[in-house]
Order: structure tokens, then C-alpha cells, then sequence
């Protein structure tokens, strides 16, 4: 590809806490707290858009890619629910550390150390594209959203869950979760890099797709729990189809 979208700062970056992945205490808390809330909002997602019945194996038959699968926080709750799960990243660790866990967990997921660029030079086609707490962290957002629909079966849908561009998001994500409370290692987060919801909105309706849902992903600090609400000015997630 002409543009490159891989940052290797943010790949060097993520790959010294390969170690501590499945640490739930550790550097990556946050996203194992966020897990179960982002999966009931893919459940939802992707039973109203296939019309798929309730069963304990829902996604049994959907073809799931993972970008930026990291360890497989994001893919082995998916690969439950029965789905052929594929989760690529560019760190090797933290594709060794994918591995390993699934392999303990006796789940089938096939995980790749690959890129974006090169899935699609393969021509490689997927009911559900998936790339969670990612868009904030490459480079050329519009070429890799691009590179993205190139990925996605006709009547396929992508789900995106990141970190909006506002005053409340530096204050929460920067000023507060990694410089003071050190619940994420510092300079994991660069805020020219967050993104609006309108941003996501213009760059895929410049390939005919539109956002279908929207959500805003919030943390209860008493409880510790993250909730899907109508607030998007910290982290949100949304779901976007072809029309």
C-alpha cells in the first residue's frame, strides 16, 4: 500500500506488557473491565443485523476478524459464542501471548502476526470486522477505515470502539487513568490521535457506510462497571453497515 498505517512506536509500546495481558489487576485493567460490557454491545449488534435466534453457539458460522487482537482479550469471549474467529496484530509477543492463552482456555482462534495491508492484498473477506480500543493508535485513520470495508463481506458489518477527541476524554484517559491513578502505563494515549464520532461518521460515508448504532461506553467508579449510555464524550462504540 502507498500510505503505511502501522505506528511501531505504539506496536514497541504495547509489546512490553505482553507479559502482563491477562493480568485483570494489571496495566491492562481497563480493558478487561470494559470486556463484557464491548461484547454485550457486539451480541446486540449482531443478532439484530443477521436475525440470528437465541442459542449458546450465536455466532456459530460468522466469519469475525479481531484487528489489533492484542493478547485476545476481545476474541476469546466471541470465540464462545461460537464464531470463527481470526485476531491479527503486528507484535509478535503479544500474538505468542494470544496464543498461549487460547491454548489453555482449549478455544480454536486463529491468530495471526499480520497486517491490515496484507489481509487485504489476500483478498481475505469477513462477516464482522472488529477493532476495539485500535483506531486511536495507527496512523492514516482514513486509510486504514478504508482498508477496513475492503475487508468485509456485501452484507457484513464492522464494530469500533475508541476514544473521542474532548476536554472530558484528555482529563479522564491521560490526566487522570495514566498519570495519576496509573491504571494505564503512561503514554499508552496521545490525544491529537482521538477521534470524534463525527470523523468516524464522514471518512466511512466516503466508502457508502453508514453508522447503524452508537453507543457511549462510561465507568462507574463505585462499582467499577462500565455501562453502554447515550453519554459518547469519554469512550464510545459504534456499529456501521454498507447501504
Amino acid at each position: 500500500m502507498s500510505l503505511n498505517t502501522l505506528d511501531k512506536d505504539e506496536i514497541i509500546q504495547f509489546s512490553r506488557l505482553a507479559n502482563d495481558w491477562w493480568d485483570e489487576e494489571g496495566s491492562m485493567s481497563f480493558l478487561h473491565s470494559m470486556s463484557e460490557i464491548r461484547t454485550k454491545f457486539i451480541k446486540i449488534e449482531l443478532i439484530e443485523h443477521f436475525n440470528i435466534k437465541e442459542n449458546n453457539k450465536l455466532f456459530k458460522g460468522l466469519n469475525i476478524l479481531d484487528l489489533g487482537c492484542g493478547g485476545g482479550i476481545a476474541s476469546e469471549p466471541l470465540s464462545r459464542l461460537g464464531a470463527n474467529l481470526t485476531g491479527v496484530d503486528e507484535s509478535e509477543e503479544l500474538i505468542k501471548v494470544a496464543k498461549f492463552h487460547a491454548k489453555n482456555m482449549k478455544l480454536n482462534i486463529n491468530y495471526q502476526c499480520t497486517s491490515i495491508q496484507n489481509l487485504v492484498a489476500l483478498k481475505n473477506k469477513y462477516d464482522v470486522v472488529v477493532a476495539l480500543e485500535l483506531l486511536e493508535h495507527v496512523n492514516n485513520l482514513k486509510e486504514f477505515c478504508k482498508l477496513i470495508t475492503n475487508l468485509l463481506t456485501e452484507d457484513g458489518i464492522i464494530i469500533l470502539s475508541t476514544i473521542n477527541k474532548t476536554f472530558l476524554s484528555k482529563l479522564f484517559v491521560i490526566d487522570m487513568a495514566e498519570k495519576i491513578l496509573k491504571k494505564i502505563p503512561m503514554g499508552t494515549h496521545h490525544y491529537e490521535k482521538f477521534i470524534k464520532p463525527s470523523e468516524i461518521k464522514d471518512i466511512f460515508q466516503n466508502h457508502n457506510f453508514d453508522i447503524r448504532s452508537i453507543k457511549g461506553i462510561n465507568l462507574n467508579p463505585i462499582s467499577n462497571n462500565w455501562k453502554l449510555t447515550d453519554n459518547k464524550s469519554i469512550n464510545y462504540i459504534v456499529s456501521l453497515t454498507k447501504r
